[in-house]
């Protein structure tokens, strides 16, 4: 069932070009999604560090699907007419108890559309804190506007980072995170836009 939406009709006529126009706004000031746990591979992990420890990386992506919880007028349309902005991005590491991501030097969360370049929306650097199992991402782009990386009615988003396991500790093969983010929707459509089903 999608959620309900703060809607605001302005019934006021401005002039666009000599007309009178009508236009309409809705906006979701506050949208939070909890997505599925989404798993992550580490190449090469699964073994027990060697001497001197081990180092790589991971990466993967994270489809937010928005379809189901916004109404369709919210995200179809010209992207120039929307505004949508990452609020918020937290991951829970999942699993069994005390399991925690002392292994995880960064994650970097970046939207992605193949038509357009790629664009970092948040980073984490973990520094000398231990024990950590829910990381909450500072944001880089807050104002960064992501109505142009709509796809299909839903949001890619890149994680990728690099892990750090010493020397005789076993390095994780796969890991997995309940993902936790929220955004900030608004759509100006004009009255000839809404009659036109644009």
């Amino acid at each position: 069932m999608k959620r309900s939406l703060l809607v605001t009709l302005a019934g006021l006529a401005i002039l666009l070009g000599g007309c009178g126009t009508f236009y309409a706004e809705a906006e979701q000031p506050l949208l939070c999604l909890t997505l599925p746990p989404q798993t992550f591979t580490i190449p090469g992990g699964g073994i027990v560090a060697p001497p001197g420890g081990f180092t790589g990386s991971y990466g993967g992506a994270v489809d937010v699907g928005l379809s189901d919880v916004v109404p369709d007028f919210l995200l179809s349309g010209p992207s120039k007419d929307h505004v949508l902005h990452l609020l918020s991005f937290q991951a829970t590491l999942s699993g069994s108890p005390g399991v925690n991501f002392d292994w995880l030097t960064d994650l970097r969360l970046t939207a992605q559309n193949g038509a357009m370049a790629p664009v970092q929306l948040g980073q984490y650097t973990r520094g000398a804190q231990t024990g950590v199992t829910t990381i909450s991402l500072g944001l880089s782009a807050p104002g960064q506007n992501l109505a142009d990386f709509l796809a299909n009615g839903g949001l890619i988003l890149d994680l990728s980072g690099g892990v750090s396991v010493p020397a005789g500790q076993t390095v994780p093969g796969t890991w997995s995170t309940t993902v936790t983010t929220c955004l900030y929707a608004k759509v100006h459509k004009t009255l000839q836009d809404l009659i036109g089903g644009k």
